[in-house]
């Protein structure tokens, strides 16, 4: 036999090893043996320098998931590949993780950091305190679809907004979606989908990134309704499965669809249609409860720690400020009354001479004429007045004497605080301009604008569409988010 390595010398059956280069059979086997995949232990050591590891929270097969801590202690889900799985989409990983690190979204997971090791390439994202999609379909079965609208309109505002700064996902799974308890839905994995070759729903690679992302998102949808995920095939216009609505099985059939020209413009359009929108269809949505849950109702989250004495102090102040105006106003009525200038003094009667009586004119015929009073008779002079030296004395009516008006009430003592300005955060679907208090302030989605608390008016406007527009109170401290506004056609 012919040594097998170097094919220079024979081998015999006394002699199995080649003198020449060393090849022996007994060995051959362990030099050809693969070289052991680097395990779980390996990643926590080399990550060790740059993170603090609490705890695992997804083992090998796939990715391994971390709890952690970095440097800025900021907790962080850290996701581990090993670069044997990864092969030559170790630079596509980079270029995504880099693309996925400039999206600043509510709904979309933001990216912190990402690099590689001796054996493994890892990316760290927030950490998001909830459950995934499909773990909610493994353990409560299909939803309804008031509740898949809910989740699916968030995650296609996250969608539509990546799409339009050229980021797609390109792997979309249940997976990937994160609600929280407050019903938040989040879209991660962003930087992973460079290590998928083929996207999840079997989509050709050369079709645009965003129409697959829409079929991805209406398999999903097609699992959280009927409870089985998709097959090969998509559904024909015979098929409705589950009982599920006509405009249903309609927008599912048309974004499944394998060609691109077939589906919707956006994935904001496929998610409208899921809901059956209609130019009238969304009116209702608008009402005066902001929490109201149904179908496509914009999600308003306000968070726990907002100041519940905000609103009674304002109410203090208030009563506070009245009662001193009150009181002002009393006052100054009381000195207006007690200003009114004196009657003038009552003088005696002076007797004045009767002027002689002038001489009665003719009697008139036909004029009645009265008789003359009877004379008075002869009264003898009055006694001559008996001059005294003392002065006379002017009578005088006697002057009130004015009291000094009362102090006012010393003003009520308000407890003076610095009220600290809340945040708002908008979004709508499609995107619009954004106007507060008929100030604009750019387009959706808006993150975190620093409102002064009170009551402020909201207005989302885009050409061709009905305004949404509403009065929002903001307290002090509060996080207000509005959220997957949906704006109508006209």
């Amino acid at each position: 036999m012919r040594c097998p390595r170097c094919s220079l010398t024979e081998l015999s059956e006394a002699v199995e090893t080649c003198w020449l280069c060393g090849y022996s059979p007994a060995t051959a086997g362990a030099e050809e043996a693969p070289a052991a995949e680097p395990s779980e232990l390996d990643a926590r050591r080399e990550l060790a320098r740059e993170f603090r590891i609490d705890s695992l929270l997804e083992r090998p097969p796939g990715p391994i998931v971390y709890r952690a801590r970095d440097a800025d202690e900021r907790p962080v889900a850290l996701k581990v590949v090993a670069r044997p799985q990864v092969g030559a989409a170790e630079d596509r990983f980079h270029a995504a993780a880099d693309a996925a690190a400039q999206l600043d979204h509510p709904h979309i997971v933001p990216v912190y950091r990402h690099g590689a090791t001796e054996n493994f390439l890892w990316c760290a994202t927030k950490y998001v305190d909830g459950r995934s999609l499909a773990s909610m379909l493994e353990t409560a079965g299909p939803l309804e679809l008031t509740a898949c609208l809910r989740i699916f309109e968030q995650v296609a505002s996250a969608l539509d907004y990546a799409h339009r700064r050229g980021v797609a996902h390109g792997a979309l799974t249940p997976d990937c979606i994160l609600v929280d308890a407050n019903e938040w839905a989040l879209v991660g994995d962003f930087a992973m989908r460079g290590l998928l070759d083929a996207a999840p729903d079997g989509a050709q690679a050369s079709e645009p990134a965003a129409g697959t992302d829409q079929r991805a998102l209406a398999a999903i949808a097609h699992q959280c309704l009927t409870g089985k995920p998709m097959g090969e095939d998509p559904p024909t216009a015979e098929d409705n499965p589950a009982g599920l609505p006509l405009h249903v099985s309609q927008a599912l059939r048309r974004a499944l669809s394998s060609r691109q020209a077939d589906r919707f413009p956006s994935v904001l359009d496929f998610v409208g249609a899921l809901g059956g929108s209609r130019p009238d269809a969304r009116t209702a949505w608008f009402g005066a409860n902001p929490r109201k849950k149904g179908p496509g109702s914009p999600v308003v989250i306000v968070d726990a720690d907002v100041d519940p004495a905000a609103r009674p102090l304002r109410r203090r102040i208030a009563a506070a400020a009245g009662g001193i105006l009150v009181a002002v106003g009393g006052g100054a009525a009381w000195l207006g009354i007690s200003s009114i200038p004196a009657a003038p003094a009552s003088r005696e009667p002076v007797a004045s001479t009767p002027a002689p009586a002038a001489s009665a004119p003719s009697a008139l015929p036909n004029t009645f004429q009265l008789p003359d009073p009877d004379p008075a008779p002869p009264s003898s002079p009055p006694p001559a007045p008996v001059r005294t030296t003392r002065p006379p004395v002017t009578m005088r009516a006697p002057v009130p004497k004015r009291s000094p008006p009362p102090p006012p009430p010393p003003p009520s003592r308000v407890e003076r605080r610095d009220l600290e300005p809340g945040l708002l955060s908008v979004n709508a679907i499609p995107w619009g301009s954004v106007y507060l208090d008929g100030r604009p302030v750019g387009n959706t989605p808006q993150i975190d604008l620093s409102v002064t608390p009170g009551a402020h008016r909201l207005r989302v406007e885009r050409e061709g569409y009905r305004p949404y527009d509403r009065m929002v109170d903001v307290a002090s401290g509060q996080r207000l988010r509005i959220t997957d506004i949906a704006l109508v056609e006209r």
